[in-house]
C-alpha cells in the first residue's frame, strides 16, 4: 500500500496553557511588559516562545536564545532549566539533532542538581521526542516507559496522557499496530478528561496515520479532519500543516486527484507563512502529481519546477529525491522521455545516498527503464527494469512478512486483552461479593441496634424488676472474673506449653546439626585406625609401597575429618551468635554507606570463592535518610546475610524451568533504601525462582534452609530476624512470588 510521506507528530509537554495563538500571544506581550521582577519576565519569555515555535520556528529560535542569556547572567536555574528544553524543542524540529542533544544534556544535569522531578521528566520528554524524530524508536521508548512510570507514580494525568501519545508513535514505526492503537486510546482517554484539545489535535494526526496504515480511510479521514479542526481552533499552524499534507497523502491514495491538490497547496501555503521550505516543497510536488493525474500537465510541469527550487535550497534528501521522481514522472506523461532521464536519474541518485527503497523507489526505476527503452537504450532500460522488479519483489517480501508480524500481535494483543478482561471480571465478582457481604452486615447491625430498642424498652418497662437484674448481673460479673482467671491460667500454661515445644524444636535441630559432622569424625576415625593397623602389618612385611597407598588414604580420612570438625565449629559458633545479647550501643549511623558497603563486602567475597558467578547490581538509595541510631555491626550482619542469600537465589531457576526456552536469564539483586513517615525501609531483592508458599512460613525459624545439605546452617535468618525485632524494635518482612524472586525488607523505626 502506498502511503505517500506521512508526518508524525510528537506531544510535547509544555508549562503553559494555550489559548488560541494570537490572542495568548497578546496577552503574555501585556504580562512581559508589567513583570515586576527579571525572573517573572524571563519566564513568561519562554512562555511565549513555547506558544510561538508553533508558529515561526525561526522567531522562536531567536528571542529563546537571548532568553537563556539574560536567565544565566542572573543565575536563574530553573529559568535555564526551562529555556534549554524549550530551546531544544526547538533545534529538534529544525533537524539540528546534536545541539538539541547537547541542552538536553545540560538541562538534565541542572534538573538534578535542583532535584526538581517535573523537570527531570521533561528532559526524559525531550530525549524520547529527539529520539522519535531521528527513527530511533527503541532509545525513544525507553525514556517514554520511564517518563510514564514516573508519572504514574506521581499520578500526574495532565502529562501522562501526552506521553502515552508519543509512546505509541514508537509501537507504530515498529509495526505493532495493536498496541499503537492501545495507547493513542489510552491518551485520547485521558486527553478528553482533561479537555486538552491542544494535545487532541496533534494525537488525531497520528491516530489517522495508523488507521491509514491499517487500510482503514474512513477513519483515517475522520481523524485528520478532527486534529485539523482544532489545530486551526487554537491556531496551532505546525499541527495544521501536517494535517493537510497528509490528508493531501490519503486522498492520493484513493485516487481523489482534486482532493489531494487542493488540501496539498493549502500546506503548501502554510509551509510558506511558517518559513518550512522543506514540507513546502513536499507539499507543492504532491501537488503537482495530483495535476499531472488530472492531465492538466503544464499546470503540473511549472509546479513541479518550483518544488524543485525549493527542495534544493531545503536540501533535504527525501524531499529532493521526491520533487525529481514527481517531475521526471510528468514529463514521461507528456512523453518528452528523452528530458525526463535527467531528473529521474537524479532522483535515484539522491535515494541510493539515504539507503531507503520502498514500493515509490521502485516505481521510480521502472519509469526510467521505460525513458531508456523510449529512447533506444535497451541495454540501461533492461537494468532499471530488473533493479525495479527486485525492489518490488523485496517489497512485497517484507509486507508479507509485516502482514504476518501484525497478525500475530494481534492474536498476542486480543489474547491479553481477553486475559485482562477475565481478570477485570474476577475482580468485578469479588467487588459485588464486598458489596453484599458490606450489606448483610449493615442489615445484622440493624436487627442488631433493633433488638437493643426492644430490649431497653423491656428494662424500661419492667422497672421494679431492677433488684434482681441488678443482682443478676453481680453474680454474671463473678462468672466472668471467675472466666477471666481460668483464660488468663490457660493462656500461661499456652505460652509455656510453646516455648517448651520451641526449645524442644531448637534441641532437636541443634543435635541433628551436630550429629551428622560427629558421625562422619567417628567413622572416618574408626577407619583411620584401622588403616593404621593394616600399614603396620604391610611396614612388618617390607611392602612400603602398600604402605604409601594406606597412608594417603589415612592422610584424605584425616581431612575429611577435619572439614567436618569445622562443619561442626561453625553451626556452634552460629548457634552462639544466634543466643548472645548484644551488649553494643547504637550509634549514629549511615544507613546508604552501610548497606552498599556490605554489598559490595558480599558480592567480591562470593567472586572471589566462585570466579564464573556474575550479577547485576542495582541501587537505589534515599539520600535523605540521614544518620540513624542503630548498632552498625548487627545491622550490617543482617544485610550481609539477606544479600548473600540473594545471591544464592538469583541465578536459580524456576521450579520446571523457564517457560521460554529461549529465555536468557540475567541474575539480578537489587539493594534500596527509602524513608517514610514512620520507619526506615531497607530492602534487598532478587529475580530468583522464589520461595514455595508451603515453607513461607518456616524461614525464620532456626536450622530451616532451603540449601542442598552442607551448604546452610539455616542460622541465618533466624539470627537476623533476632536482631532487627529484639536489637533494633523493628520487622523483617519477606514478599515472594514463585517464579519471579523475593524481597526482604528491614523496617526500621524512624527515630
Amino acid at each position: 500500500m502506498k502511503t505517500g510521506s506521512l508526518i508524525l507528530l510528537f506531544l510535547c509537554l509544555c508549562t503553559s496553557k494555550v489559548l488560541a495563538q494570537t490572542r495568548y500571544l497578546d496577552s503574555l506581550d501585556v504580562l512581559i511588559r508589567e513583570a515586576k521582577t527579571d525572573t517573572s519576565r524571563i519566564s513568561l519569555i519562554n512562555i511565549k516562545t513555547e506558544r510561538l515555535r508553533d508558529i515561526n520556528l525561526d522567531s522562536a529560535l531567536a528571542i529563546t536564545k537571548e532568553n537563556l542569556k539574560a536567565a544565566k547572567s542572573l543565575n536563574f536555574t530553573r529559568g535555564e532549566v526551562d529555556i534549554l528544553l524549550n530551546l531544544a524543542n526547538i533545534q529538534t524540529n529544525k533537524g539540528d539533532y546534536k545541539t538539541a542533544e547537547k541542552l538536553l544534556s545540560n538541562a538534565d544535569s541542572l534538573a538534578k542538581i535542583l532535584k526538581n522531578e517535573n523537570q527531570i521528566t521533561r528532559v526524559y520528554s525531550g530525549l524520547g521526542i529527539l529520539y522519535g524524530t531521528q527513527g530511533k524508536y527503541d532509545s525513544a521508548n525507553i525514556y517514554f516507559k520511564k517518563l510514564i512510570a514516573i508519572q504514574e507514580k506521581i499520578g500526574d494525568s495532565s502529562l501522562l496522557g501526552k506521553s502515552y501519545g508519543n509512546l505509541a508513535i514508537g509501537y507504530q514505526m515498529q509495526s505493532d499496530y495493536p498496541q499503537t492503537l492501545f495507547y493513542q486510546q489510552k491518551s485520547l482517554r485521558i486527553l478528553e478528561a482533561m479537555k486538552d484539545e491542544v494535545s487532541q489535535s496533534t494525537l488525531f494526526m497520528n491516530i489517522g496515520i495508523t488507521y491509514q496504515i491499517l487500510q482503514d480511510t474512513l477513519k483515517s479521514e475522520q481523524s485528520f479532519l478532527k486534529g485539523i479542526r482544532l489545530a486551526n481552533k487554537y491556531e496551532r499552524k505546525n499541527v495544521a500543516l501536517y494535517g493537510y499534507s497528509n490528508l493531501a497523502g490519503l486522498y492520493s491514495t484513493q485516487y481523489k486527484w482534486t482532493e489531494s491538490y487542493n488540501y496539498a497547496m493549502l500546506a503548501a501555503k502554510l509551509a510558506k507563512e511558517m518559513g518550512d521550505e522543506s514540507i513546502e516543497a513536499a507539499s507543492m510536488t504532491k501537488a503537482a502529481k495530483a495535476l499531472m493525474n488530472l492531465d492538466r500537465f503544464d499546470e503540473a510541469d511549472d509546479l513541479a519546477t518550483t518544488a524543485i527550487a525549493l527542495a534544493e535550497k531545503a536540501a533535504q534528501p527525501r524531499v529532493i529525491y521526491q520533487v525529481y521522481s514527481t517531475y521526471g514522472e510528468i514529463l514521461i506523461r507528456k512523453e518528452r522521455y528523452r528530458e525526463a532521464i535527467l531528473p529521474l536519474e537524479k532522483s535515484i541518485k539522491i535515494i541510493k545516498g539515504i539507503d531507503a527503497y520502498d514500493e515509490n523507489i521502485a516505481e521510480t526505476y521502472a519509469n526510467l527503464s521505460l525513458c531508456y527503452e523510449k529512447t533506444g537504450k535497451y541495454e540501461l532500460a533492461l537494468m532499471n527494469f530488473k533493479i525495479s522488479a527486485k525492489i518490488t519483489d523485496s517489497v512485497r517480501a517484507s509486507e508479507n512478512i509485516r502482514k504476518a508480524t501484525e497478525l500475530s500481535m494481534t492474536y498476542d494483543f486480543e489474547k491479553k486483552e481477553a486475559l485482562a478482561k477475565a481478570e477485570q471480571d474476577k475482580k468485578d465478582a469479588q467487588t459485588l461479593r464486598a458489596k453484599r457481604r458490606q450489606l448483610y452486615l449493615i442489615l445484622g447491625l440493624g436487627v442488631l441496634l433493633l433488638c437493643g430498642v426492644i430490649i431497653a424498652l423491656i428494662l424500661y418497662k419492667n422497672n421494679k424488676q431492677k433488684q434482681k437484674a441488678n443482682l443478676l448481673l453481680k453474680r454474671q460479673k463473678l462468672k466472668v472474673e471467675k472466666t477471666l482467671k481460668t483464660l488468663k491460667t490457660t493462656q500461661t500454661q499456652l505460652i509455656q506449653s510453646e516455648k517448651m515445644a520451641s526449645l524442644g524444636e531448637l534441641t532437636a535441630g541443634i543435635a541433628h546439626e551436630i550429629q551428622n559432622p560427629l558421625n562422619f569424625v567417628n567413622n572416618f576415625s574408626e577407619i583411620s585406625n584401622e588403616l593404621i593397623d593394616e600399614m603396620s602389618a604391610e611396614i612388618e612385611k617390607g611392602d612400603l609401597e602398600e604402605a604409601k597407598f594406606i597412608i594417603a588414604d589415612i592422610k584424605s580420612n584425616l581431612e575429611k575429618i577435619n572439614h567436618h570438625g569445622k562443619r561442626a565449629d561453625a553451626i556452634v559458633k552460629g548457634m552462639l551468635q544466634h543466643s548472645r545479647t548484644s551488649s553494643v550501643e547504637k550509634e549514629p549511623t549511615n544507613i546508604n554507606k552501610l548497606a552498599d558497603e556490605y554489598l559490595r563486602l558480599a558480592y567480591h567475597g562470593l567472586r572471589a570463592k566462585d570466579k564464573d558467578f556474575n550479577a547485576t547490581l542495582e541501587t537505589d538509595y534515599d539520600d535523605s535518610i540521614g544518620m540513624i541510631s542503630v548498632i552498625p555491626q548487627d545491622l550490617g550482619r543482617v544485610i550481609l546475610n539477606l544479600i548473600t542469600n540473594a545471591f544464592y537465589a538469583a541465578p536459580l531457576p524456576p521450579e520446571g524451568g523457564f517457560k521460554d526456552p529461549n529465555y536468557i536469564h540475567n541474575p539480578t539483586i537489587w539493594l534500596s533504601t527509602k524513608r517514610t513517615k514512620e520507619s526506615i525501609l531497607i530492602s534487598v531483592r532478587d529475580n530468583g525462582p522464589g520461595i514455595p508458599k508451603e515453607v513461607l512460613d518456616k524461614i525464620f525459624q532456626p536450622f530451616f534452609t532451603t540449601k542442598p545439605t552442607g551448604q546452610g546452617t539455616g542460622l541465618g535468618l533466624s539470627m537476623s530476624y533476632d536482631i532487627v525485632t529484639k536489637g533494633h524494635g523493628g520487622e523483617l518482612k519477606v514478599e515472594t512470588e514463585e517464579g519471579e524472586g523475593t524481597t526482604f525488607t528491614i523496617e526500621l523505626p524512624n527515630k
